[in-house]
């Protein structure tokens, strides 16, 4: 497998210059397995908030980047803001998706609403509690 077009996620600073030129393009739908490799890095807080934020930008989002998403939002090593950012992602993405057919990642609406049920019924401080619940007004 190839490098994807963000390279090196060391060097942050060109990573995020290539997300912002993708959404300039309107070129981000092009690219979600390096979207959701970054997700998946983890390493770096200014790359797994813009990653959210630019991710919402994206018309017809795949399995695999909803996967990784999802995998913020139910990570509670992540600290609150960025899984708040995934839930409020989530609530943008959601409703773009075709049917409720399972994609690339396993991802279908219903598996993105149980899981946000699930969380809604764990302990969450209440601000990413808030989010839960204003996200399935959205999508449920």
């Amino acid at each position: 497998m190839g490098m994807d077009t963000f390279g090196n996620l060391l060097d942050w600073g060109q990573v995020l210059e290539s997300l912002e030129n993708l959404k300039r393009g309107k070129k981000l739908d092009d690219h979600q397995a390096g979207l959701a490799r970054i997700l998946r890095y983890g390493q770096n807080w200014r790359l797994l908030e813009a990653v959210l934020e630019h991710g919402k930008e994206v018309v017809a989002p795949s399995g695999e980047f909803l996967k990784a998403i999802c995998d913020v939002m139910n990570n509670r090593g992540i600290y609150v803001d960025a899984r708040v950012l995934a839930v409020q992602t989530l609530e943008t993405l959601v409703p773009r998706m075709t049917g409720d057919r399972k994609g690339d990642g396993g991802v279908s609406r219903n598996s993105v609403i149980q899981a946000m049920k699930a969380l809604q019924k764990s302990v969450e401080p209440p601000k990413f509690q808030e989010a839960i619940a204003q996200s399935l007004k959205v999508i449920s």
